[in-house]
């Protein structure tokens, strides 16, 4: 029993380390890797780097819960007459919702578009490479939260020209 428990004990851990994540992500639903794997069949997932949570010795990589997978089609409708956002939702089949408000599924998809790209530079240590990415994210979609935490760690690694590991560190 011992040992089922510590198994528990430990992933449980991660889930509250992550739930807690969610604030300095700006984010709603934040899941690890292996969450990620098992219901991606039926939810839409962003990247959003990799985190060092307190009191782990691992890194782990995380993404954000961004909908159901089929709310998301692969090819965007015509959306140039909608708004960005909308309070309502007279246009659900082109509609998601993304941090409380309805966006624009196009919107949504260049917005994580240019983010993927930025991290990724990020986590390859170029984060001055990584700042125009985030800054052209949150032109698409301005209230994006990871967009704009990721531009001030960027920011703060060049002006500060700190060493880079591309591993985002999380504070309690």
């Amino acid at each position: 029993y011992r040992i089922s428990y510590t198994a528990l004990g430990d992933g449980v851990n991660l889930a509250s380390r992550l739930e807690a994540s969610n604030k300095a992500f700006g984010t709603v639903a934040l899941v690890s890797e292996s969450t990620k794997d098992g219901a991606e069949a039926e939810f839409e997932f962003r990247m959003l780097g990799r985190i060092l949570v307190p009191g782990k010795a691992e890194v782990v990589t995380v993404y954000e819960l961004l909908c159901e997978r089929d709310a998301l089609p692969s090819t965007p409708p015509d959306t140039a007459a909608l708004p960005e956002s909308a309070p309502n939702s007279d246009f659900q089949d082109v509609m998601v919702m993304h941090h409380w408000a309805l966006v624009r599924r196009d919107v949504l998809l260049r917005a994580v578009d240019l983010y993927e790209k930025g991290v990724t530079l990020y986590m390859n240590c170029d984060p001055r490479a990584a700042q125009p990415w985030f800054r052209e994210a949150l032109a698409v979609l301005p209230s994006d939260s990871p967009s704009k935490m990721l531009l001030e760690v960027c920011g703060n690694a060049v002006a500060m020209e700190t060493p880079c590991d591309g591993v985002l560190r999380m504070s309690k």
